[in-house]
């Protein structure tokens, strides 16, 4: 009889043991964390997977910061054509080029403004870098400055100013300094003065010009 009560006892102490044990378990699995351990213990591989998406995640995220947005470059100066008013010209509708030709390195630049197509044209041959250049220069190639009343009416010669061009007096006056103040491979930066003279020999004028153009 005593044997008969210890047995009992001990299988009901097992069963507790088992009801505790399950409790736990469930107690466990409930809970999300432990359910995510869990996922990793019965399936290794997953944890593989993980470690690939942090190391994804981690070199998205290091991107973000190490690639700089580009800016927006500028155009502004004080523009005048022959006996019209001096006004501002602010654009954003600008360009730069760096490009060899004939072995050497020539930058190109151009401003139109958006209403009126007032517009620039500067041709730099023989770049050495930041420096100052004038127009049309003492080179063996003469630099280009051209100041372009509307672009829109480009058949007109007499729309297009040139550095190159007498006044009408027969008097070579035109003349142009481009300064550039900063020069990478991306980005240039500087300010120019430009007085050009038509066919006609009627004269404009471009005076505290500043530019900020990527190449």
């Amino acid at each position: 009889m005593v044997s008969y009560l210890i047995t009992s006892i001990h299988i009901k102490f097992i069963a507790m043991e088992n009801s505790n044990s399950k409790s736990i378990l469930r107690t466990f699995i409930t809970n999300p964390l432990n359910s995510f351990v869990l996922l990793f213990v019965r399936n290794p591989i997953n944890l593989l997977y993980a470690g690939l998406a942090l190391v994804f995640c981690l070199f998205s995220y290091q991107n973000t910061f190490s690639k700089k947005p580009s800016e927006v470059g500028f155009f502004s100066g004080q523009i005048e054509f022959g006996q019209s008013t001096s006004h501002r010209l602010e654009t954003k509708n600008i360009s730069a080029q760096l490009k060899n030709e004939m072995g050497e390195k020539v930058l190109t630049l151009n401003a139109t403004a958006d209403g009126s197509l007032e517009s620039i044209y500067i041709k730099i041959y023989n770049l050495k870098g930041a420096g100052t250049y004038f127009i049309p220069g003492d080179g063996q190639i003469e630099n280009i400055g051209n100041l372009i009343k509307n672009l829109d009416q480009y058949k007109d010669k007499n729309n297009f100013y040139e550095a190159t061009l007498p006044n009408k007096d027969g008097i070579q006056n035109g003349v142009g300094r481009v300064n550039i103040t900063k020069l990478t491979e991306t980005e240039i930066e500087g300010d120019l003065i430009l007085i050009g003279n038509n066919p006609k020999g009627e004269q404009a004028l471009l005076e505290s010009a500043k530019f900020k153009i990527s190449l």
